[in-house]
């Protein structure tokens, strides 16, 4: 496998050029409700997440669609399941739908009446809650002022909430007035100030990027054997670098237990390469399966995938994602200079003074060509990837 140079080229001369950059829309304005007290949600500071305390958090997600039907359908239970097995598993957040058919059949109201109960369940786990609160708008009649207005008042009476307005607010499922911004903008004015509002994923067009931090679905590119899907995710350090604000990894290809090129993977392998991207990138990371539509613990191929994903956290610094600069190799002031095109996909870097995270992707030896100074500390070899650790003198 090979990846034409033009790729990492672009990557890095697209980084450069939006470090400076700023969308031109305004954000989400919320002054006639800020909060009176002191905060109580997680708060932004830049591109981070922080707790009302001031610490760092981590986002550490999981595809939890069906935990609010758990609780509506009187089946907590199985809600307790999940949520008990993802604290066990060091998770941060869960993300789950206010409403929805297909797979479930939660209508608005239900959801809104059972919401408060399981952000109850979850605190006692530890763990936030992104709760989405427009899902298949298209089949289930909903009204949208009244949906956002009582979630909110909900949202805001638990610490541990977020709220993304809409899933894929451009999708067919979803009716039209929830594929625009300006909607959306004016649906979030009813949430309360505290609350931390995600528009919708912002892939489609980034003027959904405008609320307090911003969702986003990585490429599901089945070129290169697969492989091409795990570079997509340095795409999000671009909006990353121009928003300015956190942007998580909310939805990208599931595990399942068979490959379906474009919407389920079964190779831990990528997995695991995609959870290091991704934090080196100093993206949220939300763990996507199919599984997870109903909010069952992951089994068999998926919670190998699963499993290979979270090594990502022991596998890297708590803290990686707040220090120092992601880079592409060979950009300007990137530690890497260039690597053997022959054997590696793509070279990504984060480094922070003296010391650095290079994470090649592809089957062999990159042969690294540092640039003056650095030099290899140590090398850890998976399938498909090396996570080489460099320090400078």
């Amino acid at each position: 496998m090979r990846i034409s140079l033009p790729l990492a080229l672009i990557l890095s001369v697209s980084l450069n050029a939006l470090a400076c950059g700023r969308s031109e829309q305004a954000d989400v304005s919320r002054p006639s409700q800020a909060p009176a007290g002191p905060p109580t949600h997680l708060q932004i500071d830049g591109t981070r997440f922080r707790t009302a305390q001031g610490q760092p958090f981590q986002w550490r997600g999981l595809t939890a669609f069906r935990l609010v039907d758990y609780v509506a359908d009187k089946n907590e239970q199985e809600a307790e399941k999940l949520l008990g097995w993802a604290e066990a598993q060091k998770l941060t957040v869960v993300r789950t739908l206010a409403m929805g058919g297909g797979f479930m059949d939660l209508k608005p109201q239900e959801g809104r009446a059972a919401l408060s109960r399981l952000l109850i369940l979850a605190a006692n786990h530890k763990l936030h809650v992104e709760v989405v609160a427009l899902a298949g708008t298209m089949d289930m009649p909903v009204n949208l002022d009244e949906q956002l207005s009582t979630l909110g008042e909900t949202l805001e009476s638990h610490p541990n909430a977020l709220l993304e307005i809409a899933n894929e607010p451009t999708h067919p499922s979803q009716v039209p007035a929830v594929g625009k911004p300006d909607v959306l903008v004016a649906l979030a004015a009813r949430v309360p100030a505290d609350v931390p509002i995600a528009l919708g994923s912002i892939e489609a067009d980034e003027s959904f990027a405008r609320g307090d931090y911003a969702t986003w679905h990585a490429p599901r590119d089945n070129k290169l054997d697969g492989w091409a899907q795990v570079l997509g995710v340095a795409q999000g350090a671009e909006h990353l670098q121009k928003l300015k604000k956190p942007v998580v990894s909310d939805e990208p290809i599931g595990a399942g237990v068979k490959y379906e090129p474009g919407r389920r993977d079964d190779a831990p392998a990528r997995f695991r390469a995609s959870a290091l991207l991704t934090r080196l990138a100093g993206l949220g990371a939300t763990f996507h399966y199919e599984g997870g539509l109903q909010a069952r613990i992951p089994e068999g191929r998926e919670l190998e995938c699963f499993n290979a994903w979270n090594e990502a956290w022991d596998l890297l610094p708590p803290d990686v994602e707040s220090q120092g600069t992601f880079r592409v190799a060979g950009g300007q002031g990137a530690a890497v200079q260039d690597f053997d095109h022959k054997t590696a996909l793509g070279v990504f870097e984060r480094t922070s003074g003296s010391r650095g995270w290079v994470l090649s992707i592809g089957p062999g030896d990159p042969a690294l060509k540092l640039s003056p100074g650095w030099s290899v500390v140590e090398t850890k070899t998976f399938e498909g990837a090396r996570l080489v650790t460099v320090a400078r003198q």
